[in-house]
């Protein structure tokens, strides 16, 4: 063998060599830099940047659906709700199911995920039982929830919606103290002034489940300016809190200007005159 193609042998002997220590091949990409599968990802704002900022507003605020970064929210509302509503839907309303078992493209681990953050729980992901599949964990020294952990919202009604129904003639009277400021007596709102926006909508009620309209009695809508259940009023400085048992009869006054729907039943139907006029439609009360 000549000197120069000992020379080459040579090289190529080294290179072989360096292979198995850690180079890749030449062109070969690296594993690190090789982009994720969707069922990878497990970064929190990837994750609701493509599921939930289309309804709920590009920063959990702002959308046409309810915040979902809104501390009282966050801190009335259970993990055990978040995931059911996250992986389940809502029936009868434009929430679909993000698990892949009800049809979504969410896998538990991504689901829990959302959950986490959504309710303001740091947390770990970890291996699962048997060392099978990867889980979700709280833990104060894991990863810190992107908006931050809510106060504790102890003096705020419960979020779930009360075993017992509500009294629709109760719910005009606390209608009345606490909503027709704004919503007009009757719900119907004025259309000369943007300030007194209708909900008396039955295309509005149609879209919207009680457990949702419970959920905006009490927490209101901060991005738009509408008041919590223990708000100031600007006709009432002296506004005492809703109950508990108001919210609940203020939602079946709701419930029944709805129309028929699934998982509702029938109800009076109320229809005020004038063009519709939703109520996540508009900015301001």
């Amino acid at each position: 063998m000549t000197q120069s193609r000992w020379r080459v042998f040579s090289l190529l002997v080294l290179l072989m060599a360096a292979l198995p220590l850690g180079c890749d091949a030449p062109g070969k990409p690296d594993s690190a830099e090789r982009p994720l599968t969707p069922d990878q990802v497990v970064s929190f704002t990837a994750l609701y940047r493509a599921n939930c900022s289309g309804c709920h507003g590009a920063d959990g605020k702002l959308g046409p659906a309810p915040p979902l970064n809104d501390p009282l929210f966050r801190g009335i509302v259970g993990e055990a709700d978040l995931e059911k509503v996250i992986a389940s839907g809502r029936s009868g309303t434009p929430m679909p199911a993000f698990a892949r078992e009800n049809g979504g493209t969410l896998t538990a681990l991504q689901v829990q995920i959302l959950v986490k953050e959504i309710k303001g729980v740091s947390y770990k992901i970890v291996s699962g039982e048997g060392g099978k599949g990867k889980t979700v964990v709280a833990s104060t020294t894991g990863t810190q929830p992107h908006w931050g952990t809510p106060p504790a919202a102890t003096s705020a009604p419960p979020y779930a919606l009360a075993k017992a129904a509500g009294d629709p003639k109760k719910g005009a009277r606390v209608f009345t103290r606490a909503c027709a400021g704004c919503h007009g007596q009757d719900g119907q709102g004025d259309e000369g002034d943007e300030s007194r926006l209708r909900i008396n909508d039955p295309a509005f009620l149609a879209l919207i489940s009680d457990q949702a309209l419970r959920r905006i009695v009490i927490t209101g809508r901060p991005d738009l300016g509408m008041p919590s259940y223990a708000g100031k009023r600007p006709e009432d400085p002296d506004f005492e809190p809703l109950t508990s048992e108001e919210v609940t009869d203020l939602v079946a006054l709701m419930a029944s200007w709805a129309p028929e729907r699934p998982g509702r039943g029938k109800a009076t139907q109320r229809r005020p005159a004038g063009p519709a006029k939703g109520l996540e439609s508009r900015r301001g009360r």
